[in-house]
This record gives C-alpha cells, sequence and structure tokens, in this order.
C-alpha cells in the first residue's frame, strides 16, 4: 500500500482501512487490499439523533462531552501543540496576513480552542489577543497553556456562548476560524462582531460553506455525523451579511484545497506514527473517532462543502 493519494480518489477510504487494519493488529505494510474492498466498510455508521435544543456547553448534539483529556491529547498530536484544528503557525500567519497585526492592537480570537492561534499572533506580531472558546474544557486547557508559555496577560484564553456573543471593550481585530458555521443564530454573531470593532478594526473569517453546486445527499450525510450541527450559509448569504452591517469585504477566498491538504498531510502522517505504537484502549477509541470526523469533512469539501476566508475591515466613523 502506498502515500499516494490519485485525484478523484475518497482519501478517506484509504485512512479509514489503515486505521482499521492497525486496530486490530494488522501488519500495515504487508497488508493488502482487493480491489472494492475496504475492511472498515463492515462496521456499522454511527446514526445521528433527530436536532433538537441546542447542547449544553461542552456537550456534542447527542448528550455526550464533546472533549475529554484524551481527545485534547489526540488532537495535540494529529494539529500540533496547542492546536485542536488543522493549521499551525505558519497557517494562521498567513490567515492574519491581511489585518497588519502590531503590538499597538487588540484582537479577539472566536474560535481559541487550546489557544494555539492566540498565543500565535501574540507571539509573532505582538499584539494583545483574547480568546474565547466555546468549549469549557477546551477553554481551561487553553488557558493552562498560555499560563505555561508565560502568555496568560498577552493571550488568555476564557469560556463564551457564540449564540449570545457580545464583549465589554472594543478591538481593533478578530478572528474566528472555522467556528461559525456551527451557530445558530449567525445574524447575532454577525451584530455582535460588528459591534466589538473600532473604527477601521479588522475582521478575518475562515468557514465551511455551501458550495453552488453540492451533492446535497453527501454533504447531509456528512452534516449528520458532525458533533455540533452544522448551519451552513452559502457564499451569497455570508457576502450579504457583511454588507447589511456596512463591513468592507475585500477578500473571499475559496481555500479549500489548502484546507483539504492540511487535513490530509496531517492524517497520514498521524497514521504512520501510530503504527510505531501499541495504545489504550480509551486512546484507540478517540483516534479511531478523530480520524473518522476529519475523513468525513475531506469527504464533504470532495462533494460541495466549501471553505473560505473572508477579511473585511469597519469603516471609520
Amino acid at each position: 500500500m502506498t502515500d499516494k493519494t490519485e485525484p478523484g480518489d475518497a482519501p478517506h477510504l484509504k485512512l479509514k482501512t489503515r486505521l482499521h487494519a492497525w486496530w486490530e493488529g494488522y501488519d500495515l505494510a504487508g497488508l493488502k487490499r482487493r480491489k472494492g474492498e475496504d475492511p472498515a466498510e463492515s462496521a456499522p455508521a454511527a446514526t445521528a439523533k433527530p436536532a433538537g435544543k441546542p447542547p449544553e456547553a461542552g456537550q456534542n448534539r447527542w448528550g455526550k462531552p464533546l472533549w475529554n483529556a484524551t481527545r485534547i491529547e489526540v488532537a495535540e498530536r494529529l494539529w500540533g501543540k496547542g492546536f485542536s484544528t488543522p493549521g499551525g503557525t505558519e497557517h494562521i500567519s498567513y490567515l492574519v496576513k491581511p489585518m497588519g497585526l502590531n503590538p499597538a492592537m487588540s484582537a479577539l480570537d472566536l474560535s481559541a480552542g487550546l489557544g494555539g492561534a492566540s498565543r500565535t499572533m501574540a507571539q509573532q506580531f505582538g499584539c494583545w489577543v483574547t480568546g474565547l472558546e466555546a468549549s469549557p474544557l477546551l477553554a481551561k486547557a487553553g488557558m493552562e497553556r498560555s499560563h505555561m508559555a508565560g502568555l496568560d496577560k498577552r493571550a488568555p484564553i476564557e469560556g463564551y456562548d457564540p449564540e449570545r456573543f457580545s464583549f465589554p471593550k472594543r478591538v481593533d481585530g478578530i478572528v474566528y476560524k472555522e467556528g461559525l458555521f456551527t451557530v445558530r443564530d449567525k445574524d447575532q454573531m454577525f451584530d455582535g462582531i460588528e459591534a466589538s470593532l473600532k473604527p477601521r478594526g479588522h475582521l478575518l473569517i475562515t468557514d465551511y460553506i455551501l458550495g453552488p453546486k453540492p451533492n446535497r445527499g453527501l454533504v447531509a450525510a456528512w452534516a449528520e455525523h458532525e458533533p455540533l450541527e452544522p448551519n451552513l450559509w452559502s457564499l451569497e448569504q455570508m457576502q450579504n451579511a457583511f454588507a447589511q452591517r456596512n463591513l468592507d469585504l475585500r477578500i473571499a477566498e475559496d481555500i479549500t484545497d489548502t484546507h483539504r491538504h492540511l487535513i490530509l498531510t496531517a492524517l497520514q502522517g498521524f497514521t504512520q506514527v501510530l503504527e510505531q505504537y501499541s495504545l489504550a484502549h480509551d486512546t484507540k477509541v478517540a483516534v479511531m473517532d478523530e480520524i473518522e470526523l476529519w475523513a468525513r469533512r475531506v469527504s464533504a469539501l470532495d462533494n460541495g462543502l466549501r471553505c473560505y476566508r473572508f477579511y473585511a475591515l469597519k469603516p471609520a466613523e
């Protein structure tokens, strides 16, 4: 088995095959897959429950903890120290470059996770960043990491509710990385963002949106298995949200290929590393869950889900 992925392949199947084989203790180097056969496909698929009221803070849509210590450990092994989603320090620097961050500026990170992006901005640009995270456990773990890095003042991580967003101070910049797609009331979030920005403030959002010609069946299948129910907007809806609040949208860039590459590179490297270790059962379960989560997202990105970068300026008063 090679690591090469040809265009048009379903890379999530190959990764699932590798992990299934690793789970069962097979010799991955000698595993031969017959054409059309995928061992992982014999496992029963998870069934999503119907969407009801919003989950409690820290819980997924099925009422179970969204994060725990084991999943945090797995996520950091997958994405890098201090990160719980794709893209390390170099990617964050690329994303926020249009903002022109400097030591005189303050910023909010609305999807702080473990605080990796917040600390990257504080360390590389000298700005003051408050990281806000919806998961109480992630926020606590992120704050611990900021404290250990000596950045508890310059890059603190705090909990918040994205469905009721407000901030007591106005800031020079706001970053929201792949978190808005799970917010039910996006209009209140945009209103809160606009109110929290200073005049001439910068807004950088990366998020999943529904592409123009999606395979709705496959995208719906992805959505049913997401830990938090997706509430996707189209590109037009996103553009309208900026325009309605008089935010000058300067960049609306499809970064799907970049995002997809970050995921696949990390997953393939991760599976190769895992082959060298014998893990406890709970860790194996967490590994399988995390990789299946991102493999499904790759499949959705191949079938109509898109990842976009939006950059806007708030006008002077």
